[in-house]
């Protein structure tokens, strides 16, 4: 296996751990991301300003951040897993299915940093944008491609 490959699989376990640590943080501070999501909702704002951030807390128009970010986490660390799986067996179509999920990893990362996000996030942010172009990098390097024709 070429040094690219072991370096797109090193950048996906980086992005995994990353992934993780948001959703660790979504859990951990769970009310500055209410009130971080509360910033740019009318009724939320309505909500805080009666009764408070247990009030909104338990409103029907509060997403369940942690719930979601648990989910996505699962699903994204599963595809992970099985798209690096089939990379290493060098099935070609999974450069294609890793690269599409970095594309969606930089979206995601976009919108984190146009949400008005704790610091913590939008460091998280920035260094999952990053994390994501290196994979790409790694994913359409010569050498990879010559893994992949090869095996």
């Amino acid at each position: 296996m070429p040094t690219s490959v072991r370096n797109a699989l090193l950048v996906l376990v980086a992005i995994v751990g990353v992934s993780a640590l948001t959703a660790l943080l979504t859990w951990v501070q769970q009310d500055e991301v209410i009130l971080s999501w509360a910033r740019g909702n009318s009724s939320a704002q309505e909500l805080l300003a009666s009764g408070g951030l247990d009030e909104l807390r338990a409103a029907a128009i509060v997403p369940k951040f942690v719930p979601l970010a648990v989910v996505s986490f699962v699903v994204f660390l599963l595809l992970a897993v099985v798209l690096a799986a089939f990379l290493v067996d060098g099935h070609g179509w999974s450069r294609m299915g890793l690269t599409a999920m970095a594309f969606f990893g930089l979206l995601v990362s976009a919108l984190g940093l146009l949400n008005h996000l704790p610091t913590l996030f939008v460091v998280l942010s920035v260094v999952s944008m990053l994390l994501n172009v290196a994979l790409v990098f790694f994913l359409w390097r010569r050498d990879t491609s010559a893994y992949l024709r090869a095996v």
